[in-house]
């Protein structure tokens, strides 16, 4: 006569679907609500770089420096840029940091101190390098 050992009364079949239906289905009942709270209660999304190059202030920037931020292998990888601004001739000038996707290619072409165009949000709090794209 052979006997199974059961865990809380419940036969092997029972104890199979309880672990891969009813635990994942209340697993997802409570986590998925969980998830969407802190997505919803992250505030505002951020400036998208593209809305910024269409509609961000134009400003004139000094690059103070430029850092590539993604591994060898990417085409576009992110650029961390460190501008100083200065948004009329009379106001001081002030920091910012930009970091947007650019192509391999035209990242070579930003040194420290290059004189760049920029986009500025209406806060001043986020901006985007204007770059051309030769064909």
């Amino acid at each position: 006569m052979v006997m199974t050992a059961s865990l809380f009364g419940l036969s092997t079949v029972q104890a199979l679907v309880v672990l891969f239906i009813v635990l994942p289905i209340a697993a997802g009942a409570v986590i998925v609500p969980l998830v969407a709270w802190r997505i919803s209660s992250s505030g505002p999304p951020p400036i998208r770089t593209s809305e910024l190059l269409s509609s961000g202030i134009p400003v004139i920037a000094q690059i103070v420096s430029v850092k590539t931020l993604g591994s060898i292998l990417e085409v576009r990888p992110m650029v961390r840029f460190v501008l100083r601004v200065q948004t009329s001739p009379d106001g001081d000038p002030f920091e910012i940091e930009v970091v947007q996707s650019l192509p391999r290619s035209v990242i070579g072409g930003f040194r420290s101190g290059d004189m760049v165009d920029a986009r500025l949000s209406a806060d001043l709090s986020a901006g985007a390098v204007v770059w051309q794209h030769s064909p």
